[in-house]
């Protein structure tokens, strides 16, 4: 046991005693790597040399230095050399110990020929902070074999090491130039060679090409110490050695073979032309990144302020709400497979019996949706606060879908789909119930709560989507009066039926206003794709075109315009052919999005489509007609001007728009064929038969003849099979030129 090791205390000693001791029944403590091996054939002298060795250095590096040099002496007393001669060639341990440390080696200490002296000149060449491992052992090969050939060709151990100096300038040149003999032939001081290793490094030369520069140097200032000038002189003389280093290098090259120089412009050529992309890429890539959407409104917080100027006793939602929660999740199931199946078809459906089951299982229901029907606004509030609602706060939870700080450009309106998706349908099923059972004034009253429903559909929100699905349902509403009054000719009396007529030319079903909601539309586009300096102008930006993939998905066309303009944008459908590019759109979305148009002049050419837009609309001429499609079809010609107003074609698609306005008149016709209808019922009861025209029916119901919106020309009214038949002229046909 060691002397350190006996001073600790007894259970610190068997923490630190290796286990195979242990096993054997003794506590050493800490062991020295050599107290492990087995030394006994070694001398004392030779063990403390290694001891020596080892003392200098650390942890794992240490036991396998103790391990080899030990194994390596021990195999070398049996083959009979002498301790004595081993114990010289250790005699330098502190040098040894630094070489190993560089090296990561032991088999040079003894077979290297070298005496035990010069291992702290070989220290001073190769251990360096610049040179890894590898390389130093390349440079210990070489100084070994050639500070052998120095002394085999007669040099003194004084003299070499004399002739190496302080070898710090000497350690970097024989790393740079994988050379030693060639450089001691020159006996220079230290200050000259640190001027001679300085050019040689900055040179950026290959191995051979430093030799022969450092060699050269060595030369000229050998001989300008031989004619007798001082270092300083010399130094001086030199110049800059960063001046020398580029001129050498520079005539060095030039010297290179052909081939190498070409494959050199080669590579520099490609540098440039890779910068000449890389650069303008960078910096449109990262301008496109670090782009930020300016938003300066919320649409949802403008629809809230607007709902709060209702008075509470005026607000139909929550009653909607009340009658909503009458539903369970198996009800609302139901409630829909009856919808597609029977509940707007009536006793004609085949599912009928199970449609009357489910409405006289909900005819509470029913009658909240009536008296919501009654009251003149929706009210709907999508950010409600803690007193908007009152006691049905826990009731609307469902349909809060747009949250407190959420100004994503896409906007639910679950409102919207609760009225049309469940109260319209189930009151269209209550209408024919009633109809059926002979309860007129319950019909009668379904009948206007159905209408004012779509009144408050119409209110859900101002995009043109719910306008045009408004009017559609007006339309249909009035069908459904005349489709009561014709199947059911007796149920209503002559007052009732007055009230009906009344409430339909009431009906309002307004022209489509595109201005003012797509100028609201384009704000909104504007505001969540592009940046905002203050000044109207502003740059694309990522979010923009997360906001094109949205909305080329709300149509087929604009999803075909989209794939062919952008067709990384839109997802891959697996019926279609690959699109797979080779240039990612992460890497083109930078040039991409410099090529559409900036905030301002997006913002004007938005403004003059739907100038051009709401004039074809309103006007409904060909020349209004023509002068939208011209602009729309010059800009959709130019890939350049498809891809520069993208956002414009995907917002303000002209098919969109057309139906929109298609709708409108087909629903207007819609109101005009039932209010003839009932006209022509009322016109029975009066005179006992139905007029044989519709001037008769002029102008105690109507002011002038009914005429089709969609043509201008006057309805077709006929009797068939002793009842009144209503139809829309036909469309004029068009033929091509």
């Amino acid at each position: 046991m060691n002397a350190v090791s006996a001073l600790e205390p007894k259970w610190k000693q068997i923490l630190h005693t290796p286990m195979s001791h242990l096993l054997r029944g003794r506590i050493t403590g800490p062991q020295e790597p050599l107290e492990q091996l087995d030394t006994s054939d070694f001398p004392d002298n030779l063990v403390e040399v290694i001891r020596e060795i080892t003392d200098h250095l650390d942890g794992r590096l240490r036991w396998n230095v103790a391990l080899r040099l030990a194994k390596s002496c021990s195999a070398l007393l049996r083959e009979g050399c002498a301790a004595t001669q081993l114990v010289e060639q250790l005699s330098e341990p502190e040098s040894i110990a630094a070489l190993i440390r560089a090296t990561r080696r032991i088999d040079w200490i003894l077979n290297a020929p070298l005496p035990a002296r010069l291992w702290p000149t070989v220290e001073r060449i190769v251990v360096n902070q610049r040179v890894n491992s590898r390389a130093a052992r390349q440079m210990l090969n070489r100084v070994c074999q050639t500070l052998q050939w120095q002394l085999d060709g007669g040099r003194t151990l004084e003299e070499i090491a004399s002739q190496c100096g302080d070898a710090v300038a000497l350690s970097g040149l024989v790393y740079e130039t994988h050379s030693l003999g060639e450089l001691l032939e020159y006996r220079l001081p230290e200050s000259i060679m640190s001027v001679v290793l300085d050019v040689v490094q900055k040179s950026r030369l290959w191995p051979a090409e430093k030799r022969d520069v450092a060699r050269e140097l060595c030369a000229h200032f050998a001989d300008g110490i031989d004619q007798g000038e001082s270092e300083t002189a010399l130094i001086e003389s030199f110049g800059a050695p960063k001046t020398a280093a580029k001129l050498i290098r520079r005539a060095r090259l030039r010297n290179r073979p052909f081939h190498w120089r070409a494959r050199r412009r080669a590579w520099q050529t490609a540098i440039v032309m890779l910068m000449i992309v890389l650069v303008p890429w960078s910096v449109v890539t990262v301008r496109l990144i670090v782009a930020r959407p300016t938003i300066k409104f919320d649409m949802i917080q403008q629809l809230d302020d607007q709902s709060r100027t209702i008075p509470r006793e005026e607000r139909a939602w929550p009653l909607y709400l009340q009658g909503l929660s009458m539903s369970t999740k198996v009800d609302r199931i139901k409630s829909a497979k009856l919808n597609l199946a029977g509940m707007s078809e009536g006793p004609a459906s085949k599912d009928w019996p199970d449609v009357k089951k489910y409405l006289k299982s909900h005819s509470q229901q029913i009658d909240m949706y009536l008296q919501a029907a009654s009251r003149p606004a929706l009210g709907f509030v999508n950010r409600p606060q803690a007193n908007d609602f009152d006691e049905f706060r826990e009731l609307n939870r469902p349909y809060e879908l747009n949250p407190p700080g959420n100004t994503d450009f896409n906007i639910s309106i679950p409102q919207a789909d609760a009225l049309r998706g469940n109260v319209i349908p189930q009151l269209t099923g209550a209408i024919h119930l009633a109809a059926e059972e002979g309860n007129a004034e319950r019909c009668l009253q379904l009948l206007l709560a159905r209408i004012n429903v779509v009144e408050h559909f119409r209110q859900s929100s101002p995009w043109a989507i719910i306008q045009s699905s408004a009017n559609g349902e007006a339309g249909r509403s009035a069908l459904l009066a005349a489709q009561i009054v014709e199947t059911y000719p007796k149920l209503f009396n002559d007052q009732q039926l007055k009230i009906l007529f009344q409430k339909l030319q009431q009906m309002p079903i307004p022209p489509l206003n595109l201005i003012e909601p797509r100028e609201q539309d384009i704000q909104n586009l504007l505001q969540h794709t592009y940046t905002d300096d203050g000044n109207g102008a502003g740059r694309f930006t990522v979010h923009g075109f997360q906001i094109l993939k949205t909305l080329a998905g709300s149509s087929s066309e604009k999803r075909r315009l989209l794939l062919s303009t952008i067709p990384s944008l839109v997802s891959q459908d697996p019926r279609e052919p690959d699109r797979s590019s080779w240039i990612p759109f992460q890497v083109k979305s930078g040039f991409l999005a410099m090529q559409i148009a900036d905030r301002k002049e997006m913002r004007r050419e938005l403004q003059y489509l739907n100038q051009l837009l709401s004039e074809a609309i309103t006007n409904a001429t060909p020349e209004s007609e023509d002068a939208y499609s011209g602009e729309y079809q010059r800009l959709m010609d130019s890939p350049e001007l498809r891809l520069k107003y993208l956002p414009a074609f995907l917002l303000m698609s002209p098919l969109e728009s057309y139906n929109y306005m298609n709708f409108h008149k087909h629903s207007v016709t819609q109101r005009a064929e039932a209010l003839v209808m009932l006209a022509a019922d009322m016109y029975r009861r009066e005179h006992g038969r139905y007029p044989e025209s519709l001037q008769e029916l002029v102008p105690d119901y109507f002011s002038e003849i009914p005429v089709d919106p969609q043509t201008g020309k006057p309805l077709r009214y006929q009797i068939k099979e002793g009842r009144p038949v209503v139809e829309a002229p036909n469309l004029p046909e068009t033929t091509d030129d």
